[in-house]
């Protein structure tokens, strides 16, 4: 592929990221009151969580080799791969099933764009994100101590990179969930328990705390701890940063391999609404 091309490629991604942030924004504006619905909801859990959290290192002081503020870098990140996976996957693939239900994915298939890509990244809510997840997120932030936290730099972007790869992978996971739509002609209920299994990403247990066929069956096969035990695991360096770095990163190729083999499959299978 020439320089051109690739060129032309990504700026033809950046202009629909751009559309879909701002279609996206013109709607959460106008609905406002949802917003302030998921604030209520988010931070009544948080709090909740916070008090969970408090109660049980009120009787121990470790966890799987965690302190109680490293129990809380564990929640803080779980809270961001919860609203990261919601409002830039969960939310797209929903809109998928019902296009392919509704036959409204012929009418993507005719444009002009890459259709997975399209499909996969219309809807980015980031105004509902950062509204909905600046109020719950920012109590975990001021119950930590950070100060008290050992983390190093080079651990640090180790995470950064790790909790991407995770996302990626989570939302393959649960693309796949959807693409039985396009056989029985409805798949909400599979990509409901997806997101459901996705959101169990967050669950309260350290790495460390798993056994090993465990760590590799959810680190793997169903990638729920990458992007919340594996980061919080690396920045905290309780394992090799570079290892679960590695680990992540291969997880994340090969899941964005088998997405675009499993899209061809599922198109090539479409049967048109209007034949």
């Amino acid at each position: 592929m020439k320089l051109s091309e690739y060129r032309s490629i990504l700026k033809q991604r950046f202009e629909i990221v751009q559309a879909s942030c701002l279609f996206a924004f013109r709607k959460e504006v106008a609905y406002a009151g949802n917003n302030w619905a998921g604030v209520i909801s988010a931070t009544a859990y948080t709090l909740s969580m916070l008090l969970f959290v408090n109660i049980i290192f009120g009787n121990t002081k470790q966890i799987a080799g965690y302190s109680h503020n490293d129990m809380l870098l564990y929640f803080y990140v779980a809270q961001l791969t919860y609203f990261t996976n919601w409002y830039l996957s969960m939310i797209n693939i929903h809109e998928l099933t019902v296009d392919v239900n509704q036959g409204h994915l012929d009418m993507v298939l005719t444009k002009p764009v890459p259709a997975l890509f399209y499909l996969t990244s219309r809807n980015i809510g980031g105004f509902r994100f950062f509204v909905e997840a600046f109020p719950p997120t920012l109590a975990i932030v001021f119950s930590i101590n950070w100060p008290a936290l050992s983390i190093s730099p080079t651990n640090l972007v180790y995470g950064i990179f790790i909790f991407i790869f995770g996302a990626i992978s989570l939302h393959v996971f649960e693309f796949l969930a959807a693409l039985p739509v396009f056989w029985l002609g409805e798949s909400e209920n599979i990509v409901d328990l997806a997101g459901f299994i996705g959101a169990g990403s967050g669950i309260m247990i350290p790495l460390e705390g798993f056994s090993r066929p465990l760590q590799f069956a959810l680190g793997t096969i169903i990638p729920v701890l990458i992007s919340t035990a594996f980061t919080t695991s690396a920045v905290l360096g309780k394992t090799s940063s570079r290892f679960l770095f590695l680990w992540a990163f291969i997880i994340a190729l090969i899941a964005v391999i088998i997405r675009k083999l499993a899209w061809n499959f599922a198109i090539k299978n479409y049967t048109s609404a209007s034949s």
